[in-house]
């Protein structure tokens, strides 16, 4: 019987066609998202969509989420790039992008390059009720990357469920709320199918639907057997079927998904022919090529509720054939999940073998469930926890690996307790939880008696003791580390040691030995270490050699780990480039709160607010300060000092000195003693000499000298700690030769903003010393560095001075606030991206171009089109177009 056409949908199908056409003939992309209950036709009206996307030239990819289908990352988001007979990704594509379903950062940046290559397309899912965790993260992040494309998304879900996916503030938005048939639409819907007026008997069944379209089609479709309630109506229906038969519906509907007929042989035997006709006779299956389906979820739904306690037997079928038949241990988790009560074996079996080969937070899920699954008092159950400690340690669930590991110790033999305790060392170390890691790393040291234990274990120690120690101790603990893992030929234990002699000599400002320490440990790992070489480099001022490292880490991935990303971060701000650090820093912020990183979450508080800062921001880095305060996770040793800088730097912006100083002064007094806080960086330095010299505190200047003198002499050579610690002893002093000297140094700086303190403080003592023109050149020097750097403040200080000197410069005027919209509005970098998409760019080659990540492109390209207001990469080019 065929469907007719749509009833009582034609509001919401108006606008659905209005976002069509805006994508079709303006560019824009939409989302359109269609919520109601179960049965009330949200399938239908996609369909629909689909069919009217494909008409006006549309590429339309369609897929669906189901209950099973959530244990495989990004799945139904995957499957629309294969979709249809024109599928949007070529074979090798999509086998690169399904390599990456353990790295949703990757993951996102490959879908986002084949769905900006298939533009304009209509990207359409249905139940998005059921996605998955990545899943959801690839819609929400595909929609901010895909800005301006005409990129149309269709949502099905039941009630708003997908609401949260579909905020965005330059994307068209519309919301479909389906609601009950009317009456009149269920008997015009009636005539479709039956070719004629329903009758009496049929109009009150009709009645009797509520407006639920799928009920009344079920009705119509078998008007002498369909009882008033459906859900009973179901369940008698399968207690009716040959047992075959039933056993077969039972079995589609358990599986959750369509079910391929190469398994429903597996699972259900040869001799289908009888049981699939009966089964498909009954409608509450259909046969669709190769797999065999339930007719809809209301059916599946009704059919697994008639079935009781039998669907956990059933489950754990499934599962053990996807483990050891199908090969498919991710969807074999699915079916244990569901199957799992205390005590099963088999199906936490099933669950840590799927969490061994996950690398995303669906692993540690697993691994949770897995151990409660099992009980201690079956024999299995050691080695099954010690694996499921394993999976949570790596996935950073720091506390369940910690419970875990304390129930095992309870009940560990006394060689497998130093294992465990390097486990939980990992663990802890992750979290930044370092004061825990020593406790228990000294605890467990007391009662081991294998060599290569206790050295990963002093190692381990020696790694927390670098962030937590006086850098004396904490230097000694590692280089005796590095020399008993060297003796015991325990690579485990190299590795924790370098890392912790790279910390160490890292917080002693000592930066040409960390670098060698972290160089060795990149030669035994790869590149998981890599973003503290970069940082290293770019203490040393070498910002052309991090480049290269951080260029060779984008060519093997286009989408940089969150430790590389906040190394290129730093390259940013250092370099004066303030708007690339602070796009970077929002695209960081958005991804760790996307995947839970509290202190990737700060990491991007404190970029903010430096940026902030630095122009002159104060009440917007104020802002940014207050949503990490109270972040939870970290030990406050390594979670605080970072926050009192940047809260001590605001206060100096609001001109609280005294509360600057009070702030400020357990961090230089800790510095002065160790040079133990690495983010000391040394145009900081020049801030804190500011605030003690405003603040008219001696001690407070004093100590910064001291700090800045030893940094230079613990790197020789180097001209930027050398220039800068000339620099304050020569203000200090009132020393003009130190301070001359100072400005050589500095000027050779990449660092704007050091060379702008250099030129600054050299003309004003030029000034004082009367020598009027020479100090001039220096002050304008200095401000084309600070402008240079968009660091406002400074700049206006310097410009102050200038014109208490009775000069005034042309070039100035480039530094009048900018318009809030407009081209005008935009930043240089924004300008830069704007410019190149306009003219065609992808955002990845615009990446490339202007050497920045795909995801600073997406910050940049959204704040552009807000500026200017427009939602498509077409109306874009019409606005940067010369009037």
């Amino acid at each position: 019987m065929p469907p007719g056409p749509l009833r009582g949908r034609s509001e919401p199908m108006a606008r659905a066609q209005s976002v069509l056409r805006a994508a079709r003939r303006h560019g824009c992309g939409g989302v359109l998202l269609v919520s109601g209950p179960a049965g009330i036709g949200k399938t239908a009206l996609l369909t629909e969509i689909c069919r009217q996307a494909a008409a006006q030239q549309l590429r339309v990819a369609a897929g669906k989420c189901d209950p099973i289908e959530q244990v495989w990352p990004g799945a139904p988001i995957l499957a629309l790039l294969r979709d249809g007979r024109n599928p949007l990704a070529g074979a090798e594509d999509y086998a690169e992008c399904t390599r990456a379903v353990g790295e949703p950062l990757l993951l996102a940046d490959r879908v986002a390059a084949i769905l900006e290559a298939a533009a304009p397309v209509l990207l359409a899912v249905d139940d998005v009720h059921w996605a998955d965790r990545t899943s959801r993260f690839l819609v929400r992040t595909l929609m901010s990357r895909l800005i301006g494309l005409p990129v149309v998304w269709v949502l099905a879900a039941r009630a708003d469920f997908g609401a949260e996916l579909a905020r965005h503030d330059l994307v068209t938005v519309e919301h479909l709320r389906l609601g009950p048939l009317t009456g009149a639409d269920l008997v015009q819907l009636a005539t479709d199918r039956l070719g004629h007026a329903p009758d009496e008997r049929t109009r009150r069944y009709l009645d009797a639907v509520g407006g639920n379209p799928f009920l009344a089609t079920q009705f119509l479709a078998a008007p002498d057997s369909m009882p008033a309630g459906f859900t009973a109506a179901i369940a008698q229906q399968l207690a009716e079927l040959p047992e075959t038969a039933r056993d077969l519906v039972a079995l589609v509907a358990v599986a959750g998904r369509p079910l391929p007929m190469g398994d429903v042989v597996a699972l259900a035997g040869d001799k289908l022919e009888r049981a699939m006709a009966d089964a498909t006779e009954s409608r509450l299956i259909v046969a669709t090529g190769q797999t065999l389906a339930c007719r809809h979820d209301l059916v599946r739904e009704a059919v697994y509720a008639a079935l009781g306690a039998d669907v956990r037997a059933l489950h754990r079928k499934f599962a053990a054939h996807y483990l050891t038949v199908a090969g498919d241990p991710l969807i074999a988790a699915s079916h244990a999940r569901l199957a799992a009560r205390s005590g099963d074996l088999d199906s936490a079996r099933i669950l840590i073998s799927a969490a061994e080969r996950l690398t995303d937070v669906t692993a540690g899920e697993l691994a949770s469930l897995a151990f409660r699954t099992v009980r201690p008092a079956q024999p299995e159950w050691p080695a099954l926890s010690r694996r499921c400690l394993a999976v949570l340690s790596r996935t950073q669930r720091s506390a369940e690996a910690l419970s875990v590991a304390d129930l095992l110790l309870a009940h560990a033999d006394a060689d497998l307790v130093d294992e465990i305790e390097t486990e939980v060392a990992r663990a802890l170390w992750s979290a930044g939880r370092l004061r825990e890691l020593i406790t228990r790393t000294e605890r467990a040291l007391h009662h081991t008696s294998n060599p290569a234990v206790a050295a990963r274990l002093r190692a381990a120690r020696a790694l927390a003791g670098a962030r937590l120690e006086p850098s004396d101790v904490a230097s000694t603990m590692a280089a005796a580390a590095v020399d008993e893992a060297r003796a015991t030929g325990d690579r485990e234990a190299l590795t924790l040691a370098l890392h912790a002699a790279g910390w160490a000599a890292k917080n002693e400002a000592r930066h040409e030995t960390a670098l060698r320490h972290f160089r060795e440990l990149r030669s035994l790992t790869g590149a998981s270490c890599l973003a503290d070489e970069i940082t290293e480099l770019q203490f040393l001022d070498r910002y052309e050699h991090a480049h290269t490292l951080l260029e060779q880490a984008r060519s093997q991935s286009s989408t940089l780990a969150p430790a590389l990303h906040g190394a290129q971060l730093w390259q940013h701000l250092n370099l004066g480039r303030l708007d690339d650090a602070d796009a970077g820093a929002r695209a960081h912020d958005e991804l760790a709160r996307e995947l839970g990183n509290s202190m990737d979450i700060l990491a991007a508080a404190i970029m903010r607010v430096s940026v902030a800062l630095i122009r002159g921001e104060t009440e917007t880095a104020a802002a940014f300060l207050c949503h990490v305060e109270d972040l939870p996770d970290a030990d406050d040793e390594i979670r605080l000092p970072g926050l009192a800088v940047m809260r001590g730097w605001l206060a100096a912006s609001r001109g609280d000195l005294p509360a600057a100083v009070e702030t400020l002064a357990p961090i230089l007094a800790g510095a002065t003693r160790s040079c133990g806080y690495g983010p000391l960086w040394p145009c900081w330095m020049g801030l804190f000499f500011d605030v003690g010299s405003l603040a008219g505190d001696e001690d407070f200047v004093q100590q910064t000298v001291d700090v800045a003198e030893l940094i230079a002499d613990r790197n020789p050579g180097n001209t930027a700690f050398e220039g800068l610690a000339l620099n304050l002893r020569g203000r200090s002093k009132n020393d003009f030769g130190l301070v001359e000297r100072s400005a050589e140094l500095l000027s050779l700086s990449p660092r704007p903003l050091l060379r702008g303190l250099g030129a600054d403080t050299y003309g004003r003592s030029l000034l004082a010393a009367g020598r009027r023109a020479e100090g001039l050149a220096q002050l304008d020097r200095a401000w084309d560095e600070y402008h240079r750097a968009d660091a406002r403040p400074y700049r206006a200080a310097v410009q102050r001075l200038l014109r208490e000197a009775g000069i005034r410069r042309a070039c100035w005027s480039a530094a009048t606030p900018k318009p809030a919209t407009g081209p005008a509005s935009l930043t240089q970098a924004e300008h830069r991206v704007a410019t190149l998409i306009a003219a065609g760019h992808t955002n990845k080659s615009a990446a490339t171009e202007l050497d920045v990540s795909v995801n600073t492109v997406a910050t940049h390209l959204r704040a552009a089109f807000t500026k200017l207001g427009v939602r498509s990469r077409v109306q874009l080019a019409n606005a940067l177009r010369p009037t």
